[in-house]
This record gives C-alpha cells, sequence and structure tokens, in this order.
C-alpha cells in the first residue's frame, strides 16, 4: 500500500548548506515534509525525536559521518530506507554503503529529476517494508493469540515435530506430565506409554488420528493423536489430553455397582427358586413341617429382595433429585419411641430388650421425617439382627452445644477394627461365620450416612467383638 506524499516525511542530512537547501526545495515542492541537518550529530537527534520515511545522508561530514548515521538507522529505525548522496562515485562506494544498510546511492551532481527518481524508488521500498512490517505484526498477533488460546485450554496440547520431539507444550500438558518443556526435550522423557507412542508415530507415519484411554500417573487420559499440517505438507503429531479420571471412575464404580447389584439379586432368587423346586418335585408332600421351613425361608430371602430393591429405588430417586424433603421442627424423642415401638415385635421374638435412655425432657431437631425414619429404623434393625438372644438395645439421647446426639448400642456380634473400613460403604457387609446367615442389602448403612449428612449432621461407630457396636449420630438442635 503506497503511502500519500502528506504522509511522507524525509530527512536530508549534508554539512553543504546549498546541497542542503536545494534536495529540501524540491523534495517541498512535491508536497514531502522534509526536516534537514547539518551533520550527524544534529542528525541523531532529530532522528531520535521524530520518525522518517527515508533519510537522505551525505557520506563525508566532521564528527560522525554518514556510515555512523547509516548504521545507527539500520540499528534502531528500520522503517526508515536510507539513500547515500555522496560525491564518490564510485562502484566501491556503491558496495560499501550497501553493506552498511543503505538502499540506494545518488551521485553527486545530480539533477532534481535524479533526485525525485531516486526518492520514489526508495519510498516504494519503505512501503514495502511497512506492509511486511504489519503483516509480521499481525502475524506475531495471531501466533500469539493462538498461542494464549492453547495457554487457557483445559486440555494438555503437545506438539512433536518430525523427528518425534517435542516443540511446544502448554500448561495443562505440562501439568498432567509432571515436567516443564525445554527445548531437545524426548517424547521418551513425558511417561507416556508405549500404546501412545506408538499412536504418534502412526500418524507421523501417515496413518489416521487416534483415540485411546490410557493412565499417566496417578491420571486417566484420554488422548487423541492427529497430524499437523502446514497448509498441505505435514509437519508434525499433535497430542491432545483429555483428564477423564472423574468419569472413569464414575464408569468403573457404575461397573461394580451393577455386578454387586447381580450378585446381590441373584443370591436370594436362586434360594427362593432351590427350595420352590423341591417342593415342586413331591419330595416333602408327607412332611408339611419341611414344606412349611422352605417357605418360611423362601419369605425370608424374598423380603430381603424387597428391601434390595427398595433400597435400590430411593437411591435412584435421591441421585435424580426427586426426593421431595419438608423440613419441620420434630422432638426426637418421639421420633425414637415410635420406632422402638414399631420394631417391639421383632425384638421379642428374638429376645432382645428395647430401652430408650433420655438424659432431658426435649431435643427438638429440625429434619424430614421420612429422613429420620430411615436413619434411626435402619440402626435399629441392625441392632436387632447382629444381637444376641437374651441382649439388649439402648437408645440414648442427649444434648450438648447446640446439637443432639443419638447413640443406637446394641450387645451383639461386634465387628473387628478392619471390618468396619468399609462400612458406610454401598453394598458392603461384613462377612464373616456369625453373619452368613443374617440377611441384607449392604445399602442400609451407607444411606444412614448420606440422609446423616443431608441433615447437617455426622455418624460414628464404635465397637467391640463379642460384645457389641455403637452407632453415635449427632444432629443440630433445633
Amino acid at each position: 500500500m503506497e503511502e500519500s506524499v502528506e504522509s511522507v516525511r524525509v530527512i536530508v542530512i549534508d554539512d553543504e548548506e546549498g546541497m542542503r537547501e536545494g534536495m529540501r526545495r524540491a523534495l517541498q515542492r512535491q508536497g514531502y515534509g522534509v526536516d534537514t541537518a547539518e551533520d550527524g550529530e544534529s542528525a541523531l537527534r532529530l532522528l531520535r525525536e521524530n520518525s522518517y520515511s527515508l533519510a537522505l545522508v551525505d557520506l563525508k561530514m566532521p564528527g560522525i559521518d554518514g556510515f555512523e548515521v547509516t548504521r545507527f538507522i539500520n540499528e534502531n529505525l528500520q522503517g526508515t530506507v536510507v539513500v547515500i548522496v555522496s560525491a564518490l562515485a564510485t562502484v566501491e562506494a556503491a558496495v560499501e554503503v550497501t553493506r552498511h544498510g543503505a538502499f540506494d546511492f545518488l551521485a553527486k551532481p545530480f539533477t532534481p529529476k535524479d533526485l525525485l527518481h531516486v526518492v520514489e524508488r526508495a519510498l516504494r521500498q519503505h512501503s514495502l517494508l511497512s506492509d511486511r512490517q504489519q503483516y509480521l505484526t499481525e502475524l506475531n498477533s495471531e501466533r500469539n493469540l493462538s498461542r494464549q488460546l492453547i495457554n487457557s485450554m483445559h486440555e494438555g496440547v503437545i506438539v512433536l515435530n518430525r523427528n518425534r520431539l517435542p516443540v511446544l507444550m502448554n500448561p495443562t500438558a505440562e501439568a498432567f506430565v509432571g515436567k516443564a518443556y525445554r527445548e531437545g526435550m524426548s517424547v521418551e522423557e513425558l511417561g507416556l506409554r508405549p500404546e501412545v507412542l506408538a499412536a504418534v508415530q502412526e500418524v507421523l507415519d501417515g496413518g489416521k488420528a487416534r483415540t485411546l484411554r490410557e493412565p499417566l500417573g496417578q491420571r486417566m487420559m484420554e488422548l487423541l493423536s492427529l497430524p499437523y499440517l502446514r497448509g498441505e505438507e505435514k509437519v508434525g503429531a499433535i497430542l491432545i489430553l483429555n483428564d477423564i479420571t472423574l468419569q472413569w471412575q464414575a464408569d468403573q464404580e457404575k461397573s461394580r455397582f451393577i455386578a454387586m447389584v447381580a450378585h446381590e439379586l441373584k443370591s436370594p432368587l436362586a434360594a427362593i427358586l432351590n427350595y420352590v423346586n423341591i417342593i415342586l418335585t413331591g419330595m416333602f408332600d408327607q412332611e408339611p413341617a419341611k414344606i412349611h421351613e422352605m417357605l418360611a425361608r423362601s419369605k425370608i430371602r424374598g423380603e430381603a429382595l424387597l428391601d434390595l430393591i427398595r433400597d435400590l429405588l430411593y437411591l435412584n430417586q435421591r441421585e435424580a433429585g426427586k426426593i421431595e424433603k419438608s423440613p419441620e421442627r420434630l422432638e426426637l424423642k418421639e421420633v425414637l419411641a415410635a420406632q422402638l415401638d414399631f420394631f417391639k415385635v421383632q425384638a421379642e421374638r428374638s429376645r432382645i430388650r428395647l430401652q430408650l435412655e433420655a438424659a432431658g425432657d426435649s431435643f427438638p431437631v429440625l429434619a424430614d421425617r421420612k429422613d429420620l425414619d430411615r436413619i434411626f429404623m435402619n440402626l435399629i434393625s441392625n441392632g436387632i439382627k447382629y444381637n444376641r438372644e437374651d441382649g439388649s438395645l439402648t437408645v440414648r439421647l442427649a444434648s450438648s452445644n447446640g446439637s443432639v446426639r443419638v447413640q443406637v448400642s446394641d450387645t451383639g456380634i461386634g465387628m473387628k477394627a478392619e471390618e468396619m473400613e468399609g462400612l458406610f460403604q454401598d453394598f458392603y457387609r461384613v462377612k464373616n461365620p456369625q453373619t452368613s446367615g443374617i440377611p441384607g442389602t449392604g445399602l442400609g448403612l451407607a444411606t444412614v450416612k448420606r440422609v446423616t449428612a443431608e441433615c447437617q449432621g455426622d455418624i460414628r461407630v464404635d465397637s467391640v467383638p463379642d460384645r457389641g457396636t455403637t452407632f453415635t449420630v449427632t444432629l443440630p438442635r433445633a
């Protein structure tokens, strides 16, 4: 893009006043803005203070000569084109000034026409330089923007050249591999698995983009290997790393959950079908007591299945956010008394004494009634199931420091420390000879912990083998 005459500023540097003024007048008649300097020192001052498209520089000047002025412009003012004006009209002189960074050479004496011809050619060069500088500025701006975008990505980005050497890594990739990028590092230093390196090599060898899942340190990664193209030319490979650890863990948990549900459903169903098949064979047609026993066992197994299905439905509704809660001020002592009354028949059948001990008269809490029932129904039910005949289950109520504490203590089989580690996990059940015949889903205590947390409370457990277990639930006092 050519410059308008009005925007062009020229500096004329010559120690001969007549030559200096002659060039000034010739250029001003063409509409150019012109400054003049009578020596190198004043020229450098003007060059530092102003911006010029063109400098007409005399070589031979006292003090700072034209070579030094040209060198200064070449090193500091790359947008200014230099034309040397000198009486040394030799090829050697022209080569020398060009070596110092001058664009052209104008030999003295010259006509105004010669001057304007050289100036026009020099200004075309200035226009080209300006366009080139603008292009480079825009290109650098685009590159900087691209780099900023890459650096701000949540995905890791590693760019490799044809020789499989990393040439760029964004901060996310550096965090993933645990190494800062340095020039000359090898791809093997990144700790990537052989399968990933093979995918990169496949792309470099002309193969298609590949996606794979591989561990990287403590993370599970989804890695995309694709060609790095510059126009139509393949110049390397790009590796994009996406941390899918949480998703992978969720998938693993889902698979584990499905496997456990299938197992928990299969065992009681198999037992029920086995009892039914035995009855259908007629083997015990003459022994109604045996048939009654198998039907009773089938009923227990069926009830366990129903409990499991109820718990699963509750978990599903809870995860989907479909559980409607209606918090209200409730008297916890009354809630617990109602629960103990509900389990009275079951406890009497196992000859277990139920007791409620309250250190006070009022224990108000703000909660949904169904949540409280779910918490203490599970704890009291477990306290009966895992108790011993002629044992006891005691519920103690106390309050202090703005909270209400409920202890559900049994005199049952108890647990070892290692058996309690997974106690509040889904489908966890303590497995030993003492618990093998006791039905359960393994979801009750996990549900208790979740619901207690939703009530802004907490739960802990203490247990001694063969002496009993105590669950302590703490809730905010209303």
